[in-house]
């Protein structure tokens, strides 16, 4: 719209304090005149009714007065009561006239600032004397000024429409020239050089359509002159047999010849405009972070730059044995060097049996994918630096890296993802061993980092601690960042008698344990340790002898709906009959295989044994249902779906809505994206999902937004303790709040007793589990218990109570005593 538009509010503001001003002061004006007039009206109209009454005053002619002063009254627009009182006090006479409706604002009398005016005035002595009181109103005064202010105002208002109207002609104008040179320009970049605007219409239309047209004249000018300088360049790379590609200040390409082409496999007409690393790609990741810096150290005012035995993937996934050359390209000067204005690379073919006999020598010694040194080149060099550390009697590090969860990371972005991530691992590690260390790939998400000649151990740890935050930053892949740790484990050469494979087998021990701690740490093998690690193997295949010898078994701890008085279900709790041990609860032996596939069998073990008890308890008549646990572990497997739909499939007879899945809140957070997609699947198949131990983790509301579980388990801690613990009891209350937000059920474990169960139904929650109601029991004696169960009066008494709604109108009543605290 150009500048004249924001030319309204100004000029807005000014008329507005012009107006303002002006009226001010014809206010002031007409207001003084017309008081003046008013005031001299009123003096004479008083000294001329007085010289009039007077005849009639002294003689006492009260009737002639009144008559007067009446007919006196319409005379004088502005006299609103006339009274006269002889020397007796007595009211002799009195003429009021009434007023009429007034012909001005009820505001314009404050800002006329015109005064009621009154006089008194002495008549001839007759009988005593008499007095003459009038009373005036400045009624037709405030009329006059109104009706001038409103004929100033209708002219004042004509004024600003013709300047607005005018204005608006001039934006009018305005806007119509640039609407036409925007498209001439629009038209001029989409490439319509010989477009011109029209010359005509106001002066300033003429100038900028003159101005136009001759810098359009000019730059067709120009590029014509360009395009023919461009088309003789392209006919001489043309004729050279060496690729040539040349690029801009950023890297990106701005032509290649007809070799260039044919050695990338990339027509010109798709690779201009990209940068260079998409359209050259080297297969060494080295050699192509060594192109890129190359390059960049050209633009930035580097001299001439060669490299040979370099790899090139044409895009047909062919590779091309290359050597090249990489030169500034700086603009004519007179003086000295000119100005930078790209780079030329220039690439050669070398022989194809050099080549194929390069690659070999090169293959054989490293990994194709990273470039690193592979197991075969690792051995050789391991044999060397623990040889040299016998004879120096130093200390020599063996730390094995392998990155945590990379399998899911495959399965979620393809190999092509997993393949860029291992090439900036090995970029990295590479970066950080540098001469003095020796990095290799053993195969899979597995390196090895040598570090030779340390002076102790704790040097080796801060060594390992600078490693572990390089590994630990983001990978930048394509479109997305993808966050990924690294578990490593270190062994130490300190001058014993043991071979390089020991020494590597110590650290592959060692990185298991730094698995089973968590992952994302590093752990130093430790020979105790070793023999605790020997412990575990063998307890676990004592676990897993059990499973298949049928020790296992489950018990039932049921699950009431106190308000309503019914058992609604049951929580299926894993126990071992030990042979020597008797009845081994879970504790003693989950924690040893949670970690493992076993852990995934015995899960799938107590699915199929729930849903046959489930299918016993359906023949009997009763409608439970039955809830699970479910390990971090065996959760998030890639096949848990699958599985869970085929075990569902063995028992057609159950409904999939009588099974629920109990998850760790803790377990949950560990890969939420996978979690959350696993939990939705699973609840397509009807089964619910339930948050076990809610509140001990370290969730946030926005993780149980994420989180689609059914139900809230409160923990049994907080359940137990809430009697006497405040902070308790608020924790709870506090739970059993978030369900209700969020719309989940919630159940409370840890009822002990029966105030525990009142004081929850209180609160809000009816469901619950505990020893207050009966203790976890084999299969086959839960349909005798619930027959002969009764429901606590207790229970029945406080379902009749209204919620607590608020925690402090109990004032400092014990918790114990609140179940059936009703207020008021």
């Amino acid at each position: 719209m150009g500048t004249y538009s924001r030319l309204f509010i100004p000029i807005f503001l000014i008329i507005a304090v012009v107006v303002g001003l002006r009226y001010t002061l014809l206010i002031e004006s007409e207001s003084a005149s017309e008081q003046a007039r008013y005031q001299s009206e009123s003096q004479q109209f008083a000294t001329w009714l007085a010289t009039t009454l007077a005849p009639a005053a002294l003689h006492g002619k009260a009737a002639d007065m009144a008559a007067q002063l009446a007919k006196a009254a319409n005379l004088n627009g502005d006299v609103a009561m006339i009274r006269w009182e002889d020397g007796a006090g007595q009211r002799r006479a009195l003429a009021a006239r009434p007023l009429g409706e007034l012909r001005y604002p009820a505001w314009l009398e404050n800002l006329a600032g015109m005064q009621a005016d009154y006089y008194l005035v002495p008549l001839p002595p007759s009988e005593g004397g008499g007095l003459l009181e009038l009373w005036f109103q400045p009624a037709r005064p405030l009329a006059r000024v109104w009706q001038t202010l409103r004929q100033q105002a209708l002219i004042s208002a004509l004024n600003i429409v013709i300047i607005y109207a005018l204005l608006g002609l001039l934006i009018f104008a305005n806007h119509r020239m640039l609407r036409r040179l925007a498209r001439a320009t629009s038209a001029f970049r989409n490439g319509q050089h010989d477009v011109r605007m029209h010359v005509g219409g106001s002066l300033e239309a003429r100038a900028l359509a003159t101005t136009f047209n001759d810098m359009a004249e000019r730059v067709q000018g120009l590029l014509q002159s360009l395009q023919s300088e461009k088309e003789r360049i392209e006919v001489t790379l043309a004729s050279i047999g060496e690729a040539v590609i040349t690029t801009d200040l950023e890297g990106r390409i701005v032509s290649l010849n007809e070799a260039a082409q044919a050695l990338t496999g990339w027509p010109a007409s798709r690779a201009r405009g990209r940068e260079l690393h998409a359209v050259l790609v080297l297969a060494n990741s080295f050699g192509q972070r060594t192109l890129l810096k190359t390059m960049a150290d050209i633009c930035a005012g580097g001299g001439v730059v060669k490299a040979q035995n370099q790899s090139l993937r044409h895009s047909s996934g062919v590779h091309f044995n290359v050597e090249y050359s990489a030169a500034p390209i700086r603009k004519a000067s007179g003086e000295g060097r000119g100005e930078m204005q790209g780079a030329v690379l220039v690439l050669r073919d070398v022989s194809e049996k050099r080549n194929l006999l390069q690659q070999m020598t090169w293959q054989s010694q490293h990994d194709v994918l990273t470039g690193l040194p592979n197991r075969n080149a690792l051995a050789a060099r391991f044999e060397q630096e623990l040889a040299q550390a016998r004879e120096d009697h130093s200390l020599l590090a063996v730390c094995l890296f392998d990155l945590d969860h990379f399998q899911q990371v495959n399965e979620r972005g393809g190999q092509g993802l997993g393949d860029d991530i291992l090439k900036q691992v090995a970029s990295r590690l590479h970066d950080f061993a540098m001469p003095r260390h020796y990095a290799a790939r053993l195969g899979g998400d597995e390196f090895v980092l040598l570090l030779p000649g340390q002076g102790s151990r704790a040097a080796v740890e801060e060594i390992m601690l600078q490693l572990m935050a390089v590994l630990g930053r983001g990978y930048r892949c394509q479109t997305q960042t993808v966050s990924i740790s690294a578990s490593a484990g270190v062994a130490l050469y300190e001058g014993n008698e043991i071979s390089a494979d020991n020494l590597l087998r110590h650290a592959d021990q060692a990185l298991y344990q730094a698995k089973v701690r968590g992952r994302g740490t590093v752990h130093f093998f430790d020979a105790d340790l070793d023999q605790q690690v020997r412990t575990h193997h063998n307890r676990r295949t004592e676990v897993r002898e059990a499973l298949e010898a049928g020790e296992l078994l489950l018990y039932y701890q049921p699950k009431m709906d106190m308000r309503q008085g019914r058992i609604f279900g049951m929580e299926a709790l894993l126990r071992w009959r030990h042979p020597k041990r008797g009845i081994v609860g879970p504790l003693d032996f989950l924690p040893i295989v949670e970690h493992t596939e076993l852990i995934a069998d015995i899960g799938e073990w107590v699915m199929r044994q729930a849903l046959r008890q489930l299918d016993a308890w359906r023949r009997e008549g009763r409608e439970w249902m039955v809830s699970v646990n479910v390990a971090a572990y065996h959760l998030q497997r890639a096949d848990f779906v699958e599985r869970l739909q085929s075990i569902l499939a063995e028992f057609p007879a159950v409904p999939p809505q009588r099974l629920e899945l109990e998850i760790l809140e803790s377990s949950a957070l560990r890969d939420l994206a996978h979690v959350r997609a696993t939990i939705l699947a699973c609840q397509q198949l009807g089964v619910s999902f339930a948050l076990d131990d809610f509140g001990t983790g370290y969730s946030s509301m926005s993780y149980l937004k994420r989180l689609p579980a059914n139900v809230l388990k409160i923990d049994q801690g907080f359940v137990r303790n809430m009697l006497e613990d405040r902070d308790d009891l608020h924790l709870v209350n506090a739970v059993i709040g978030l369900a209700r937000a969020f719309g989940r059920g919630v159940i409370a474990e840890g009822v002990e007793t029966v105030a525990h169960g009142a004081l929850l139904m209180r609160l809000g929650c009816d469901l619950a589990q505990g020893y207050g109601i009966a203790r976890p029991m084999p299969g086959e004696a839960v349909g005798a218990w619930a027959d002969g169960f009764v429901v606590s009066p207790e229970w029945q008494a406080a379902a009749q109570l209204p919620p607590l709604s608020n925690l402090h109108e109990i004032g400092g009543a014990p918790a114990n005593q609140l179940a059936l605290f009703s207020p008021g």
